[in-house]
């Protein structure tokens, strides 16, 4: 099957130098929408190789919507911290930059601007963010 899908695709740059029968494997694709702004994660591509997985994204993920640059990284060459392993702190205490961290006189003040709703929403959303 990857032998008759590669037949649609020419290759931009020489021809492929890995067989047509080579198993797949996962590709991450970022795409940058605008010049000077930062790569965001478009999905993922299934490629036998560099080449191969850089043409499907050109034509999957730059028919989507129009971008300026494009970055394909093999899943594997991706490092990760692991969920239950590493917890990830900040090195100092900047709990004064939460709402949370202030003191009860000013929330009062607060409250009297906002309802106390608001208040609890942007507590809860600071909380979840921040933990």
């Amino acid at each position: 099957m990857v032998s008759r899908i590669r037949e649609q695709f020419e290759a931009s740059e020489g021809e492929l130098a890995t067989p047509a029968e080579a198993d797949p494997k996962p590709y991450e694709v970022f795409i940058q929408l605008t010049r000077g702004q930062p790569h965001t994660h478009a999905g993922t591509v299934d490629a036998v190789d560099d080449q191969m997985a850089l043409e499907y994204a050109r034509k999957h993920y730059g028919r989507d919507q129009e971008c300026v640059h494009m970055w394909v990284v093999p899943r594997e060459a991706i490092m990760s911290t692991g969920y239950d392993d590493d917890l990830i702190w900040p090195l100092t205490d900047q709990g004064y930059r939460l709402a949370r961290g202030y003191a009860a006189d000013v929330r009062r003040k607060w409250e009297r601007f906002r309802s106390v709703k608001d208040v609890d929403q942007y507590q809860a959303e600071d909380i979840k963010e921040t933990f």
